[in-house]
């Protein structure tokens, strides 16, 4: 297991556990959530080397890399999914200005992303860690997907915009991506990364039952000013923040069901709605955050 006994994004050594989180998902093992007293940075700690991850992930209630459509939530997630991939494009169109642009999907999964934008006439490449969840957008819409290792034989500054939808939090060396993406986007070319916000409502109500805590998928865990300092020190600066509006119902709901609720579609439906409402009072309070970022 991998121990930080200094902040991974400050230095500092005024680190506390703040939780412990049970991997609901696979294992019911315990891992503790570690945030630094300096910056604020929050993490997992005592995590799995990155050769043993892949056990974590080993199951088919994963959806982004089993496509599972069992139960009633995964089965809402997958409609859900559809609306989203076109708020997607739409997103990423006003934001370039561009009607057509190469792109670098960075965490595919199962490769529904790159597979919209490829249908929209828009050149883009997936890249994916998991074998089978490439195996499987293989078998499935004849897409092909590459290991991270094939970013290294990219052309520099032949990107117009870089994705990370929900895949930071997972990757063992976030600096190494965020390098990449430097030298890979074109002089005016975006990076957009997805993250759940740890100042959410629907955070500090479920507490260590937070669903997206994931431990230990989830390695690390932001909030608006950690995201800002992590870019920065990659030659990034915020452009923009938005809200992803159906994240907070999906988590809320798996969070009643760490909890053990009956009902935990309603009251999940419930603890979304009203955590919603809150970020319209402030976006920085929103359960997952779209940041999108140019190059200094």
């Amino acid at each position: 297991m991998l121990n930080h006994n200094k902040c991974p994004l400050c230095g500092s050594d005024e680190i506390f556990v703040l939780y412990e989180c049970e991997d609901f998902l696979v294992t019911g093992e315990k891992f503790p959530v570690s945030r630094c007293g300096s910056c604020n940075f929050t993490f997992t700690n005592n995590f799995p080397e990155e050769k043993d991850s892949v056990h974590y992930y080993d199951s088919d209630e994963y959806i982004s890399h089993s496509d599972t459509e069992k139960g009633l939530i995964n089965r809402v997630y997958h409609l859900v999914r559809k609306w989203m991939l076109s708020s997607k494009f739409r997103i990423l169109k006003k934001e370039s200005g561009l009607k057509k642009a190469s792109a670098l999907d960075i965490g595919s999964g199962t490769g529904y992303f790159p597979l919209y934008l490829q249908k929209r006439g828009w050149a883009c490449l997936g890249i994916e860690i998991s074998k089978d969840a490439r195996d499987y957008a293989q078998r499935k819409n004849d897409l092909t997907l590459q290991s991270p290792d094939y970013i290294e034989d990219l052309e520099s500054g032949s990107i117009d915009i870089i994705t990370m939808w929900h895949t930071l939090e997972h990757f063992y060396h976030p600096g190494k991506y965020l390098d990449a993406a430097f030298r890979l986007l074109k002089e005016n070319g975006l990076l957009v990364i997805a993250v759940p916000n740890h100042w959410s409502y629907d955070a500090k109500k479920y507490r260590e039952l937070w669903a997206a805590w994931d431990v230990p998928r989830h390695l690390w865990h932001y909030n608006p000013e950690t995201v800002r300092m992590l870019a920065a020190r990659h030659h990034f600066k915020l452009r923009s923040m938005k809200r992803l509006p159906f994240d907070t119902f999906y988590v809320s709901i798996l969070s009643e069901k760490h909890k053990k609720s009956s009902l935990p579609l309603v009251r999940g439906l419930i603890t979304g709605f009203i955590s919603w409402m809150n970020s319209l009072l402030s976006i920085r309070t929103t359960s997952s955050l779209l940041y999108i970022f140019s190059k200094y």
